[in-house]
């Protein structure tokens, strides 16, 4: 009887076994059929702007591919999530997801898919400044594509790896990779890559100062995004050559092309790029002193960024928004916005962009007399840029930690961090930067009663400052060069040089600045012993420093009027 049983159940068994493996096939397709509708609904709700209700559908697929085991739309799927974190600036989350999927297409052999997801990691560790990370993906990326025979996406891949070679300063390769690929796009007849690699081009030739180089290779993307009926990449092209004209100091028409871009960019209703355009936009008031205009539009920017989930581009724009406050000299407001900034970018990963508001709330703390605060942060900074290769960033570190060591007296550390500066920014091409470091090496060769030194680097400074119409540091050059002539005791070059950065300082609005300046001049009559004179300057900046509430600034003044009036009553 138990025999008989068992041989029933056995027979049960067999006679299920297609009837099971036919459910679990139907459960599958109706799951991979619910999960490729839950797929199209996303791609649909992200290009209708509804990017959290997309992501909401990607995941949901996501978890259907799971379940049933799919690991070809699993893999599909959590690279359009790592697309989709990367667009909004989640770098840390979209390197999570690729690094997923490359594991599944490797599981699966798939070698094209792949090379993919190695150059989208690559992009990624770029991005956040981890260029070696950057270097390994896009290499191996460009083994697979090669073994493959897709040369597109090596030309692509080649693109990339010349961004990362370029921010490491090894500019020959980067600019040996970049004629690489355009001569597989080229090859190829591919319009699209050949119109990157151009727009490329033209930033490289931009970041080595080459403007006219730049302008011709980006006028050329120009034409071919015109020619391929690309509107999104007229509206980068027009961005690019703004950029060009407003690093020559061409404002007016670096205006007229950034407002152009944003057109486009409403117009194909990109509204990242549309931020983008904005902070363009008030970096060009921004630097021609026009602070209220420029914090207009960048708070424009905000919203714009927060609505479309760009934590990338908010970081980027509430750092612009302290710089503003920065060079109206409200500090504590700047630091609000450095810390916020700060925040993001560490939520995000993005390395490079960290060491930049390190080195932003370290010369807060600088103005502010907190020294060891401040070398703390440039320290941080230094370390961060060094290690991601943010040449540019460590360039001016290296000037800030020669002002802190400055304000410390500890002239011999200064000024070798200033040489050091100097050094690295001639390396790089920074000539905003070899401003900087020329006028803090005056700065101390002043304090070291080494005039002719003083006056040599103060006028290079000067130069090179008034050449890239740096407002404010020319401001800041021609007071020191005031103060210089005063301890010549050739008190009308002295005045001269102040009230020049007087006039300066309160066309840009800088009331801590002009502080300084009505003080020097204040100085230069006190030293001639016009006693009178002297104290209507020492008024006039007592005055400001109350409006400011600057409680320390106006102790110092006060001070120094009561030494005044003790002269005046003898």
């Amino acid at each position: 009887m138990i025999i008989c049983l068992r041989a029933i159940k056995s027979t049960l068994v067999w006679l299920l076994k297609p009837i099971v493996w036919i459910t679990n096939f139907l459960y599958s397709e109706l799951q991979r059929s619910n999960g490729l509708s839950y797929v199209r609904r996303g791609y649909f709700l992200y290009n209708q702007g509804k990017q959290q209700e997309a992501l909401k559908d990607f995941n949901h697929a996501l978890m259907l591919f799971q379940k049933i085991k799919n690991y070809k739309h699993e893999a599909m799927v959590l690279d359009e999530i790592g697309e989709f974190h990367s667009s909004c600036g989640e770098y840390a989350k979209a390197l999570e997801h690729y690094q997923k999927s490359l594991t599944l297409y490797r599981k699966l052999g798939n070698r094209p898919l792949e090379s993919r997801s190695l150059y989208c990691i690559g992009v990624i560790h770029f991005v956040l400044g981890n260029q070696s990370e950057a270097l390994q993906h896009s290499h191996h990326a460009l083994i697979v594509q090669r073994e493959l025979g897709d040369r597109i996406s090596e030309g692509k891949t080649l693109t990339n790896l010349a961004k990362v070679y370029e921010e490491m300063g090894q500019t020959k390769q980067a600019l040996e990779l970049l004629q690489e690929a355009l001569q597989i796009a080229r090859e190829q007849r591919n319009l699209k890559l050949e119109s990157t690699v151009i727009n490329n081009l033209g930033s490289f030739y931009s970041g080595l100062s080459q403007y006219s180089k730049a302008l011709e290779f980006h006028r050329q993307a120009l034409e071919l995004y015109i020619k391929n009926r690309d509107t999104a990449g007229q509206g980068v092209s027009l961005n690019n050559i703004g950029q060009i004209h407003r690093e020559l100091r061409q404002y007016p028409q670096a205006m007229k092309l950034f407002k152009e871009a944003l057109e486009i960019f409403k117009q194909v209703g990109n509204r990242a790029r549309e931020a983008t355009a904005l902070n363009n936009i008030g970096s060009v008031y921004d630097q021609q002193g026009w602070y209220q205009d420029s914090l207009n539009y960048y708070q424009e920017a905000l919203p714009i960024c927060r609505e479309v989930g760009d934590r990338s581009g908010e970081a980027t724009t509430l750092n612009n928004i302290g710089v503003v406050h920065w060079f109206l000299g409200d500090y504590s407001t700047a630091l609000e916005y450095y810390l916020e900034s700060f925040a993001l970018y560490q939520q995000i990963g993005d390395l490079s962009s960290q060491a930049t508001s390190l080195n932003n709330m370290g010369d807060i703390y600088r103005r502010w007399g907190a020294f060891t605060n401040a070398v703390e942060s440039f320290q941080q900074a230094l370390v961060i840029a060094s290690k991601v290769g943010a040449r540019n960033t460590e360039a001016t570190v290296l000037v800030n930690l020669g002002f802190v060591y400055d304000n410390l007296e500890d002239l011999n550390k200064a000024l070798t961090y200033h040489q050091l500066a100097l050094a690295a920014c001639q390396d790089i091409g920074a000539k905003s930067g070899q401003a900087s470091a020329l006028y803090g090496i005056g700065r101390i060769y002043l304090k070291l009663a080494s005039y002719s030194e003083a006056d040599n680097f103060l006028r290079q400074s000067l130069a090179i400052n008034q050449e890239l119409g740096e407002r404010s540091n020319q401001s800041d050059t021609l007071n020191e060069l005031g103060l210089l002539y005063k301890a010549l005791k050739e008190y009308d070059k002295a005045l001269e040089h102040c009230q020049e950065s007087l006039r300066l300082r309160k066309q840009l609005g800088n009331k801590i600045a002009e502080i300084e300046s009505i003080e020097s001049i204040g100085t230069i009559f006190y030293q001639q012993e016009k006693y009178s004179q002297s104290l209507e300057y020492y008024q006039e900046a007592l005055a400001i420093s109350r409006e400011l509430k600057d409680w320390d600034v106006e102790d110092r003044l006060i001070k120094a009027i009561e030494e005044i009036n003790r002269h005046l009553s003898i």
